[in-house]
Parts: C-alpha cells; sequence; structure tokens
C-alpha cells in the first residue's frame, strides 16, 4: 500500500519484492515472538526506515543471494531518490499516524473508530494537561528561574498526567504491545 498509494513509482524503481525482502531481512534478523498482531506499526516503522537507509545508500543485498545488490538495477533519478527520501522520512516523523495516508487503513478506521477516539481523547488530555503545566510552571517560577514542585497545581497536573499515560501503558499490554517506559509513550503520543 506505501509503494502504490505513497511512493507511486513511475516504473520499476521500488517494487513489492523489494519490500519484500526488506521484511525477509527483518524476519531474519528479529526474534520471532517480536511479531505479533499488535506489533504492526513499529515493524511497519521500522521498514519504513530499512526502505530509506536502502534508498540512501542503494544498497539492499537480495535475500536469496546476499551478494547481490537488489538497489543496482533500481533505475531510480537523483530527483525521485531525493523525494522520496525526503517522504519516507516525513512518514517516519509521523509515528503511528502514518497509517492514515493509507486509503484503505483509513476506510477500517472509519468502520472501527473506537480505539482511535480513545487514544485520541488522551492524547488531548496530554496536550491541555501539558500546557497547563507550563503556565502553571511560569507563575511559580521564582527570581532564579527555578519552578516551585511543591506547588499543589503543579502536583494534581503531574499526577492527572502520569495517570493517563499509565492508561495508555496498560492498555497498550492488553493489546499485546511492548511495554515501553512512560517517557517514551509520552514522547510518541505528542509527536
Amino acid at each position: 500500500m506505501i509503494k502504490n498509494d505513497v511512493l507511486h513509482p513511475r516504473k520499476k524503481e521500488v517494487t513489492s519484492y523489494t519490500l519484500k525482502n526488506i521484511v525477509l531481512w527483518m524476519a531474519e534478523n528479529n526474534p520471532q515472538a517480536s511479531f505479533h498482531k499488535k506489533s504492526i506499526l513499529q515493524w511497519l516503522h521500522e521498514a519504513l526506515d530499512a526502505l530509506r537507509v536502502a534508498l540512501i545508500t542503494l544498497e539492499l543485498p537480495y535475500y536469496m543471494i546476499p551478494e547481490r545488490n537488489l538497489m543496482a538495477t533500481s533505475g531510480l533519478d537523483v530527483e525521485q531518490q531525493r523525494t522520496w527520501i525526503s517522504t519516507i522520512t516525513d512518514m517516519l516523523h509521523e509515528g503511528p499516524r502514518v497509517i492514515l495516508r493509507l486509503p484503505k487503513i483509513r476506510q477500517c478506521i472509519v468502520a472501527h473508530p473506537e480505539p482511535l477516539r480513545w487514544y485520541n481523547g488522551r492524547r488531548i488530555e496530554l496536550e491541555m494537561l501539558t500546557l497547563m503545566l507550563t503556565n502553571r510552571a511560569a507563575i511559580c517560577r521564582d527570581e532564579n528561574g527555578k519552578v516551585d514542585n511543591t506547588d499543589a497545581i503543579i502536583q494534581a497536573l503531574n499526577r492527572r498526567l502520569n495517570e493517563v499515560i499509565t492508561d495508555v501503558r496498560v492498555r497498550m499490554m492488553m493489546e499485546g504491545s511492548r511495554v515501553i517506559n512512560a517517557k517514551a509513550i509520552f514522547d510518541r503520543m505528542m509527536m
């Protein structure tokens, strides 16, 4: 879907076979237990990064004959290479929202919106809490620039922020995702 709906190759510069080779190399180099239906976004991100590296270096070994370079015969011109690298880099920065670029995935989300609605609610709440914390910290800052963390409002805002992140972490664990730390969850949600 990414090849057809996002990259739009003019000829055979990047084929489905190229992408299959990336998937095969990922499967070869990672434990089988790390592949499950709940980790698909993580692996999509990894595959996009591998494709970007292959486009930058113009090197991707054939899975069956590793001595051969799959990208050597891609016929990719410099302008198209630069555009694709930029597009994939943008996609990587989008994080999980990258799937919204794909029409078929958007249709599935429209048909089953509850998880996305729940996640977006938590994300909006985190954004609001972060803004309130920033404003309150500005009010509670002394002449040396040090914030008074004993302030009851700052403590309440931090407590709620941690509760929201814990809710997201628990849901991720229940859905089979690998447990990641609270800072990583916060950073990804605020992307």
